[in-house]
């Protein structure tokens, strides 16, 4: 294994479950927003412009390392009328 891997390796290990399970979620979402953004034939800059936001910050959110907020994920849910999440009781 060479130095970098085995870098990486211990870095993994040592990164608490919850930030790993944020930038699932926040992967998971970005996947969502841009595979419905293709499905339709919409870019990143008409999306923006649909939902008042500049296009750096859709590009941000397509990227996966957005720190969603609850109120931005509705936003974008209700634009795009898809669910990006479901919470279950």
């Amino acid at each position: 294994m060479s130095k970098t891997s085995e870098l990486f390796n211990e870095c993994l290990a040592a990164t608490p479950q919850d930030v790993k399970q944020r930038i699932d979620w926040s992967f998971q979402i970005a996947d969502k927003i841009d595979s419905v953004l293709k499905e339709r034939g919409i870019t990143q800059k008409e999306f923006a412009k649909q939902i008042g936001r500049s296009e750096a910050e859709v590009c941000r959110w397509v990227g996966g390392t957005h720190n969603f907020t609850l109120a931005t994920l509705a936003k974008i849910s209700s634009a795009l009328g898809v669910p990006l999440i479901h919470v279950t009781v």
